[in-house]
């Protein structure tokens, strides 16, 4: 009978023994002790833990790569933003220190022009100009978009692409053109600042409402002892390399059939005859893509001599 009971008691404790191996094969080990107050907890076993640990830290490092990497872009961003802006307020400056030397912008200056009175808001000082650059034409004034700007002509068509008047830009004359201001066609070239600023607002001839507002057909050049007058008859987008940056022309007719080639180019009709015309000026900005050329043209209307 006792050798029953040892034998009830060593089942037991064999059954409980083999419960404890099967809790040991799972992920988790129960455990208790007295210090738990009957509380269970598990413990990891197979380093499943760690593995979490460094799946959960990856994207956080990552996150932070990608923070970085778009903090530099921005103050990147935010460093050319204010090298632009600051390329042109020192254009703007350098102009108006010019404008301050060479326009007295106190005096207007009245002339009759194809038998009308004109009123150019400034007088100019020409001798003054060429004490700041001996390069220098002349000043070219469109009221429409409230353009009055010095214009030279150099030896190359590259300086002055990156050159302000008084040596970031500037108007200038092609180079090849012989004849200054008195050429057949004076082509005139000039950045599209995005600021608006020299040929920045020239663009604003692609709208027909625009050229067929009261005075805005018309613009003027201001030279040391005359002031001209020029209609535009035509307006368009040009191919960096075309028949528009034709000049030299040898002969009158010749001059002439090229203007009615260009009036024909017009994104809009004019109504300006260029048959009898003796002198074109074209002016030549880039489109805001830079891939074309945005054009504007003008015939010569007359001249007003200056006596002071």
């Amino acid at each position: 009978m006792n050798n029953d009971k040892e034998q009830i008691t060593s089942n037991e404790k064999s059954e409980d023994v083999l419960a404890d191996l099967s809790k040991d094969e799972h992920s988790g080990e129960e455990t208790s002790s007295p210090e738990s107050s009957g509380k269970k907890t598990f413990t990891d076993t197979d380093g499943s833990d760690s593995v979490n640990a460094d799946v959960a830290a990856k994207p956080s490092i990552l996150r932070r790569i990608i923070l970085i990497a778009a903090i530099c872009v921005f103050c990147y961003s935010a460093f050319m933003l204010f090298q632009i802006f600051w390329e042109y307020k020192k254009g703007n400056d350098i102009y108006d220190t010019i404008q301050n030397q060479v326009l007295d912008t106190d005096t207007p200056t009245s002339v009759t022009l194809d038998d009308e009175e004109v009123e150019i808001p400034f007088v100019y000082d020409h001798k003054q100009l060429l004490s700041i650059n001996s390069e220098g034409l002349g000043y070219l004034y469109i009221p429409s978009i409230d353009v009055r700007l010095p214009m030279v002509q150099s030896t190359d068509n590259d300086f002055y692409l990156t050159h302000t008047f008084n040596k970031n830009g500037c108007l200038f004359e092609d180079y090849r053109i012989t004849g200054g201001l008195s050429a057949t066609n004076v082509i005139i070239y000039g950045h599209n600042m995005h600021n608006g600023s020299m040929f920045g607002k020239l663009s604003r001839y692609d709208d027909e409402s625009f050229y067929y507002t009261e005075g805005h057909d018309m613009f003027y050049i201001y030279t040391e002892n005359k002031i001209m007058q020029y209609r535009i008859f035509s307006a368009y987008i040009s191919e960096p390399v075309s028949d528009t940056y034709t000049f030299n022309f040898s002969t009158l007719s010749g001059l002439q059939d090229y203007a009615r080639s260009m009036k024909a180019l017009s994104i809009y009709n004019t109504g300006v005859s260029v048959d009898d015309v003796s002198q074109v000026v074209t002016l030549s900005t880039c489109t805001s893509d830079g891939s074309k050329r945005f054009i504007v043209q003008g015939a010569y209307v007359g001249e007003a001599l200056l006596t002071y």
